[in-house]
């Protein structure tokens, strides 16, 4: 019960507080939302315009090695930024950011007179605290810019998206001419390379007798295989002969002959020790001696890997030079818009009605608590006041 009463002396306390400082409180809510509904409409207006524009899809310019397979892009476009690639996005937003944009636009509306600076540099920051902007998940880009009418909102947020769309332009084109002028010379120094390993194949063939190797060498096998076979038959009649006939005999002697013919001109084929030495036979024709074709097939083999690969590079290098020349005589638009800034019809700063409730809001409470704080300390001193007049009192008895 007394607990009640407690509280409920608690809460008179409060309403007595606020009835006995009401025109405190009534004045200084009053005045101060006067003030700030006066300041609201001495601020100057602020009206933003806003456009939205659709990014374009990056195509693929990738000059990955798998291209030369016809991979397409050597990485894909929505992992680009993941491996500290530049996306679209993020290349726009530079631009728009950048001084060179801000610049230009301060230059064709004559912003330095209108904002009142000094100078150009402080148009342009003033012109980019002025802009906003926001990224969708869909790929759109909207802008928003505040000026100090809605028609020049309008025309300043179109003028923007024109500039962010020209440099965009331009800077794709410039990196088109980089593209195409190293390709031009990486296709030169390839074209440098084709030429010496061409050379080097040219001086091999001519240093081995090679013409075909592959088809010098199936013949110098079935030519090894004839002598292998004719010899063979040879040796057997000449052993036949041996037997049965004389030392002098002519036939004997024929044989004889032929035999180291025939052996004399298979190592010459095959290219037994000393074979070098003796002087060219038809045999000559068919190429170098068969055992040396293995070291100079595999040298070959090499010669020909070196001039294939210098072949396909320099392929791919003339498509991607005829596409970089494509892309930097290109010249259309980069950006679509999809909303087009039109003056506002309501202004975006100041808020009166916003900032006047908030202010009185502000001042209700502010006045509310000197309130109970000037009763707070009428009362101390009250109490003060009666202890020392208690005080005297009792001194005087």
């Amino acid at each position: 019960m007394t607990t009640g009463m407690t509280h409920e002396g608690n809460l008179l306390d409060y309403v007595y507080v606020l009835v006995r400082w009401r025109r405190l409180i009534f004045a200084g809510t009053l005045l101060a939302t006067l003030g700030a509904a006066g300041i609201s409409f001495v601020l100057p207006e602020r009206w933003t315009a806003s456009t939205t524009l659709l990014l374009p899809e990056e195509e693929p310019t990738g000059l990955g090695l798998s291209l030369l397979a016809g991979g397409g892009s050597g990485i894909p476009a929505g992992l680009a930024g993941l491996v500290g690639m530049a996306t679209p996005s993020e290349r726009l937003l530079t631009l728009l950011e950048s001084q060179h944009l801000l610049g230009l636009a301060v230059d064709r509306y004559d912003l330095v007179a209108r904002y009142g600076v000094p100078h150009k540099e402080h148009a342009s920051e003033l012109l980019a605290e002025q802009i906003e902007h926001e990224l969708g998940r869909d790929g759109s880009l909207t802008i928003d810019v505040s000026a100090a009418t809605p028609e020049f909102a309008a025309q300043l947020t179109t003028t923007i998206a024109g500039l962010l769309d020209s440099l965009n332009r331009t800077y794709r084109r410039r990196q088109a001419a980089a593209t195409r002028q190293f390709l031009e010379e990486r296709s030169v120094t390839t074209r440098a390379e084709l030429n010496s390993v061409a050379q080097q194949i040219r001086q091999f063939k001519e240093a081995h007798d090679v013409v075909d190797i592959g088809a010098q060498t199936n013949a110098a096998v079935e030519v090894v295989q004839g002598i292998v076979q004719d010899l063979a038959r040879l040796q057997v009649r000449l052993g036949v002969a041996d037997q049965i006939l004389a030392e002098d005999h002519p036939e004997l002697v024929r044989l004889r002959l032929e035999v180291g013919q025939l052996e004399l001109q298979l190592q010459t084929t095959v290219g037994a020790l000393g074979a070098e030495s003796h002087s060219k036979s038809a045999s000559s024709a068919l190429g170098p001696p068969l055992r040396r074709l293995p070291g100079l097939m595999q040298e070959y083999a090499e010669l020909t890997l070196q001039l294939r690969v210098q072949e396909e590079i320099l392929g791919f290098l003339r498509g991607k030079l005829e596409e970089a020349k494509y892309r930097e005589a290109l010249d259309t638009p980069t950006l679509q818009v999809l909303d087009v800034a039109v003056p506002p019809m309501t202004r975006s700063a100041p808020r009166r009605a916003l900032l006047t409730l908030a202010c009185a809001c502000g001042a209700l409470v502010l006045t509310t608590i000197l309130a109970f704080l000037l009763e707070s300390w009428q009362r101390q001193r009250q109490d003060h006041e009666g202890r020392v007049a208690a005080i005297r009192d009792a001194w005087e008895r």
